[in-house]
């Protein structure tokens, strides 16, 4: 393996700049030794032709894997460099030919050859007034370091995997708890039991299957993957749906549900994806607010975005979980699956939005969501 473990850009630049100054401070038949001796201690491969395309330089770093530099001094470049001729990606002929006409340098960031993962440079060599006299080609293995970030994405991966089974098993280990001891005390007591009390029973577990259910629908939706199915929607009836839904849930926690909407454009969005994302959300502050609480959503059109703002007035969230609150399995909330902020905040970043999470002015949480407008709205909706 040769180059150094970090890749600098500048290197390769470095290196036309000096050789262009020796062609200005040698003659001619100089020129290509003291090219040379610059090139031979760069941590990169480097390889310069003359005009015809031949090989003029051949560094020691290049000469470690693309053959001895014997072999290629004074043939030309393709000749010298199967590799490169042999290439199915890219049309070397056509790339050397146009850094001989003085195209400007092309950088590729990621050029698989044989087994090698390199880093590239080609462009042309110029002489007194901007003279094309011959091209130069530099090259880095980031082999290495390819592997290494690959590793580590597998390994980013394998953790969350490992910690979706540690939550799914910790998640659904109630609900079955809970189901198991219902159905041993109906077989030990049924015949004893009065038919209010088996209906009782019958309606504990159906709802613990009702919770188990809309876990892997959270679950379900934590894997769906793919671009957002967009189609033209009016964010204010959206938020709208989305509260009325809840209704039952804030009566039934003693809540107030307040809506005062601001937005008069209809976007390109996935409705499904966002009408999820603001409905956990909702959901989260009815939760904080509780009985004799406050929710109130309202919505604006800003310059860049649309904005949707969520506010309770219950405990508040503290400085340093508010952006534990987005991360998956993560709650203080007894009974909570730490699946709903996570999901809204997947779905709005899916859109290029973002969501953050402040303190309430007066106290308790405020959520605002961002909707970028991307390219200008599908629609302005008129006043009335």
């Amino acid at each position: 393996m040769w180059g150094p473990s970090r890749y600098d850009p500048n290197v390769s630049g470095r290196f036309l700049f000096y050789g262009e100054l020796l062609l200005r401070v040698l003659p001619e038949e100089d020129y290509a030794l003291h090219l040379e001796a610059l090139a031979e201690d760069l941590p990169l491969g480097v390889v310069a032709t003359d005009v015809e395309g031949r090989v003029l330089v051949w560094n020691r770093a290049l000469a470690a894997w693309a053959g001895p530099r014997e072999r290629a001094l004074g043939r030309p470049l393709l000749e010298a460099f199967p590799l490169l001729a042999s290439d199915a990606n890219l049309d070397w002929k056509a790339l050397l030919h146009a850094a001989l006409r003085g195209a400007p340098q092309r950088e590729l960031a990621r050029l698989p050859m044989g087994e090698r993962l390199l880093r590239a440079t080609v462009g042309p060599m110029r002489g007194p007034k901007a003279t094309v006299l011959g091209a130069v080609l530099s090259f880095q293995d980031i082999t290495s370091g390819a592997r290494e970030e690959e590793r580590r994405r597998l390994l980013t991966r394998s953790e969350a995997i490992t910690s979706l089974g540690a939550g799914i098993a910790h998640e659904i280990r109630n609900p079955i708890n809970a189901l198991s001891l219902n159905l041993q005390l109906l077989r030990e007591r049924i015949d004893d039991l009065p038919r209010e009390a088996i209906a009782a029973k019958a309606d504990a577990m159906i709802a613990e299957l009702s919770r188990m259910e809309s876990l892997v629908a959270h679950l379900l939706e934590v894997s769906r993957g793919g671009p957002p199915d967009r189609a033209p929607e009016r964010i204010d009836a959206l938020v709208a749906a989305v509260l009325e839904r809840l209704e039952g849930m804030a009566q039934h926690a003693g809540a107030r549900l307040v809506f005062k909407p601001g937005s008069r454009r209809v976007l390109q969005v996935d409705r499904a994806r966002i009408d999820r994302a603001v409905h956990n959300v909702v959901r989260n502050a009815l939760e904080s607010a509780g009985k004799g609480g406050t929710v109130e959503v309202l919505t604006r059109d800003d310059p860049h975005s649309t904005v949707i703002v969520v506010d309770d007035d219950g405990p508040g969230i503290a400085p340093e979980d508010r952006q534990r609150v987005f991360d998956l399995f993560w709650t203080k909330k007894r009974g909570g699956t730490g699946l709903g902020l996570p999901l809204a905040r997947r779905a709005v970043e899916g859109h290029g939005g973002e969501i953050e999470v402040l303190a309430r002015p007066g106290g308790g949480a405020r959520f605002v969501i961002h909707l970028p407008l991307g390219s200008e709205p599908v629609a302005s909706l008129g006043a009335g």
